[in-house]
């Protein structure tokens, strides 16, 4: 009797652990993420203070070579700017738009019905341009920079449609990044180059929080 219950509490487990939706091998995943933050920092002393813009627009697809991992490719732009920006002499704006093309792979774990937890490991050949224009919009500084990076994004996902996933992102939680930078001085016709090996993370100085999280969504087909 005992060994009968037993074998029917394994069954039962069994099913309810299989009962959740899996990430099929050889399923397609097409989608993308949003990310977006907007600050207003008045340490500058200026009226209306220090304007920051910080957005992410990402593509990916990917396969499944195995029930619930993922690989697939990425292809990311990323505008970021800052308006009304004292830098000690006088009042500029900066403008930065960064490009990368990268693969990954995104392993799921399966939380409950339809829930689903996940986390993304990537590596991303990077390039971006900045320029500084001051008051009256007059450029007199650019950069540009090419580089490479690895990632890690974690984010949670809930199937609101059959094939249809909204996620809720928190983009690079820890981020290793070498990038080479060529400045170019326009007024004073100068050029400098520089050298980086990086490491960030999506956490804000003083550590109470997250200072961007995103919204995708992505197609299991």
């Amino acid at each position: 009797m005992k060994q009968k219950i037993v074998l029917m509490a394994v069954t039962a487990l069994t099913c309810f652990k299989f009962s959740y939706a899996q990430i099929k091998t050889k399923s397609v995943l097409l989608g993308g993420q949003l990310y977006y933050s907007s600050d207003v920092n008045s340490e500058n002393n200026q009226p209306g203070g220090q304007k920051i813009q910080n957005s992410t627009f990402n593509i990916s697809i990917g396969k499944a070579l195995k029930e619930n991992s993922i690989y697939g490719v990425n292809l990311t732009f990323s505008p970021y700017n800052i308006n009304n920006n004292y830098n000690g002499i006088n009042i500029n704006s900066i403008k930065t738009n960064q490009y990368s093309f990268g693969l990954f792979y995104r392993r799921y774990k399966s939380l409950a019905k339809d829930f689903y937890f996940f986390t993304e490991l990537g590596a991303a050949y990077i390039s971006s341009k900045q320029t500084y224009n001051d008051s009256v919009g007059v450029t007199y500084e650019t950069s540009t920079l090419t580089g490479g990076q690895f990632f890690l994004t974690p984010g949670l996902s809930y199937k609101i449609f059959k094939k249809l996933q909204l996620e809720i992102i928190i983009p690079n939680i820890i981020m290793i990044q070498y990038q080479y930078t060529v400045a170019k001085d326009l007024r004073a016709l100068q050029e400098f180059k520089h050298k980086h090996f990086l490491f960030n993370s999506n956490l804000n100085s003083a550590g109470s929080g997250l200072s961007l999280i995103g919204v995708g969504f992505h197609f299991i087909l």
